[in-house]
């Protein structure tokens, strides 16, 4: 933008706020289910107690567990980043029209 304005789409930009929202809301709905699975299926470990195993545990438990934690993290931040577009949206839709009202108003006060 050279000129320093916002070209706003409204339609559009809701649109991809209301689809950040439902990316957000899909991601969670898989660390929900598959992340859960993953993490019930590691509940005992499959890899054994063995030395090996055991080497194998402790390095992965951490790995899961953060694993787990950004993929939750990173659901909430994209739902969040949906919201935030969205009030955007709306925020500058309302300060267009009062200011189109002021405008309007002083013009006629001319």
């Amino acid at each position: 933008m050279s000129d320093d304005e916002l070209y706003l789409d409204p339609t559009r930009a809701m649109a991809g706020a209301r689809d950040l929202v439902s990316a957000g809301q899909h991601l969670k709905s898989l660390r929900d289910s598959e992340g859960a699975a993953i993490a019930a299926a590691s509940a005992k470990p499959p890899w054994g107690s063995d030395d090996i195993g055991a080497a194998f545990e402790k390095t992965y438990r951490k790995l899961e567990q953060q694993t787990l934690t950004a993929w939750e993290k990173l659901a909430q931040y994209i739902q969040g980043l949906g919201y935030a577009a969205g009030q955007t949206v709306n925020t500058n839709l309302q300060t267009d029209g009062e200011s189109g009202t002021r405008v309007r108003g002083a013009w006629k006060a001319v």
